[in-house]
């Protein structure tokens, strides 16, 4: 079913929540998530799962040099932290092993720093590049999700390999993945009794219409 971006951003901050996230990193999730689920909306299929995701402990990072390796990562946990790298210019290049989103990682991206001239290779591939909104992208980046040998840089390159995408006006969300992700944005609902409603939640104890 088609969805606004506004139902789908709202929705998905609230999954994020019920899921133990903090308020912060739950709005940039779903506006990282809505930003690329205008290229492809195939990203929420994986959203419940992502979400879901165990918080990993900070990296020890060494800054002695412009590129950074990592090993398997998770975009939700570490994909703000990776371009909070590239802002800060602590990094020029950062090199992840295994990442369980790509597509993902380039939504925090094109929310978070659209100001930087990115691009984004697999196996030492260029597959798509990104600015100020904008995205051009190959075949092989659209079906991505998972994968490994994923290269983040900085770069003012070119490439002419690369279509300039168009986003989409509105979200094409399969029914049950809005139920799952429904779900979990549940878990922020207070339970109603009398007592819950007394302190504000619901509609109140007496009706005054």
């Amino acid at each position: 079913m088609h969805r606004s971006f506004s139902e789908t951003k709202f929705l998905c901050y609230k999954a994020c929540v019920g899921a133990g996230i903090d308020v912060g990193r739950a709005e940039d999730i779903a506006s990282s998530a809505v930003r690329i689920g205008a290229y492809q909306s195939e990203i929420f299929d994986f959203l419940p799962n992502l979400i879901r995701t165990t918080k990993t402990q900070p990296h020890i990072l060494d800054v002695s040099r412009k590129v950074v390796d990592f090993g398997n990562v998770s975009v939700i946990n570490d994909g703000p932290f990776f371009v909070d790298c590239l802002q800060s210019d602590l990094y020029r290049q950062i090199n992840i092993q295994r990442i369980d989103s790509v597509l993902l990682l380039v939504g925090f991206c094109l929310h978070l720093a659209p100001e930087l001239s990115l691009s984004l290779s697999l196996n030492k591939k260029v597959v798509a590049r990104f600015f100020e909104y904008s995205l051009a992208a190959d075949g092989e980046f659209l079906i991505s999700n998972k994968a490994d040998y994923v290269t983040l840089e900085m770069t003012d390159k070119i490439h002419d390999d690369l279509a300039e995408l168009e986003p989409s006006v509105s979200l094409f969300i399969n029914d049950k993945i809005w139920r799952e992700i429904e779900d979990i944005a549940a878990n922020t609902y207070v339970q109603e009794t009398e007592q819950s409603r007394l302190v504000g939640a619901g509609a109140g104890l007496t009706d005054n219409d």
